[in-house]
């Protein structure tokens, strides 16, 4: 009876370790506030919703140059209609006017507010551009890349919330275009995902390229990739199959191949995306087509004055966000399945503020 009470004893501290863990890594809700010159922290959302329109935004800490200083807030947004129409909405503090709570995920910069609630989060955009809000439900547990060490710094990516599925709605405002508010779009259904992403270098020095796939409509399987090529040529990738919210299957020993690229004003991007890869049950193989321009989104043409003076020598940064069809082969030892819908995603192209980038890359082999 004894070494039954220990076993269970053991158990339970077992169990209770676990559950730490997981708790810590769940709730990475505060900013770590680094002192580094290049600290840049961000919890970042991105959705496709069921009117055609995308919402994409960043709640960033980041260190800037005198006059601005560190530990400043930004709230950096953007929604494109379905008309292919961009409206960036965005506002900076400083570190007096913005905040989070120590216990969970309740960031807010001005008017804005990205929140942990009962079962799952709410977005609340708000500013002259237009309102924005959204209520979202998550039942993945985190996924991670590997931490990366650059010479002068390093990042840490942990997707907080791999597949977010919910509602909402948004309007535009005065700013727009509107003498006070437009009509209110009410949105059914919104599919997504959270990162959260720590660096203390420069982007430049940390990626080279990202592109993030996800699965998008009522489709019962939908594929989730994020694959970053590092400036020394690696690459880190990770692979899902999400059946609606649940986890369907994960590969490895992935191989990705970026074809028909399209070289733009100094960077580029694929239009094709090929993919190999093998899990514990089977493989998968298969395309992404890019297919719908949603928007080349380059945060440089929407600073103002002031915001360019202290960004001249940061990294080129441009997001080429598209639609895109797949076509997936899912081969297990119980026969073959197609997977074939669509999907967002985007492709994010990084060059040196001083550096020419290469014209063409075919290849890459985890």
């Amino acid at each position: 009876m004894r070494i039954k009470s220990k076993f269970l004893s053991l158990f339970i501290i077992f169990i209770f370790l676990i559950s730490s863990g997981l708790t810590d890594e769940l709730d990475s809700h505060k900013p770590l506030m680094i002192k580094d010159k290049n600290y840049t922290e961000y919890w970042e959302q991105f959705f496709y919703l069921s009117d055609g329109s995308l919402v994409t935004n960043q709640f960033l800490v980041a260190n800037f140059p005198w006059p601005v200083g560190n530990g400043h807030g930004i709230m950096l947004g953007s929604l494109v209609t379905p008309e292919g129409k961009l409206y960036v909405i965005k506002n900076g503090r400083n570190r007096e006017n913005w905040g989070y709570n120590e216990k969970v995920l309740d960031f807010y910069i001005h008017t804005h507010r990205l929140k942990s609630v009962r079962d799952g989060y709410s977005i609340h955009l708000e500013n002259t551009m237009g309102t924005i809000d959204l209520q979202l439900k998550s039942n993945q547990l985190p996924l991670s890349h590997k931490k990366f060490s650059s010479r002068n710094g390093f990042m840490e990516t942990n997707f907080y919330a791999p597949s977010l599925i919910g509602n909402g709605k948004w309007q535009l405002g005065p700013e727009a275009g509107f003498e006070l508010m437009g009509p209110v779009h009410t949105i059914d259904q919104a599919s997504g995902f959270g990162v959260h992403v720590i660096m203390t270098d420069t982007a430049d020095q940390l990626i080279k390229h990202w592109v993030r796939i996800f699965g998008i409509g009522n489709d019962d399987i939908k594929p989730f990739l994020s694959s970053i090529t590092r400036p020394n040529g690696e690459e880190e990738i990770i692979l899902k199959l999400f059946d609606v919210n649940e986890e369907f299957d994960s590969f490895k020993d992935v191989d990705i191949t970026y074809d028909n690229i399209i070289i733009e004003r100094g960077v580029s991007y694929p239009t094709t995306i090929k993919i190999s890869a093998k899990s514990n049950k089977g493989d998968l193989y298969g395309t992404f087509k890019y297919t719908k321009k949603i928007a080349h989104f380059n945060l440089n043409e929407h600073l103002n004055f002031f915001e360019k003076s202290f960004s001249k020598t940061n990294p080129l940064v441009k997001n080429f966000r598209y639609l895109v069809d797949y076509s997936l082969v899912y081969k297990t030892a119980e026969g073959e399945k197609t997977f074939a819908s669509k999907a967002l995603s985007e492709y994010t192209d990084i060059t040196s503020a001083t550096k020419n980038p290469p014209k063409k890359r075919r290849r890459n082999r985890r």
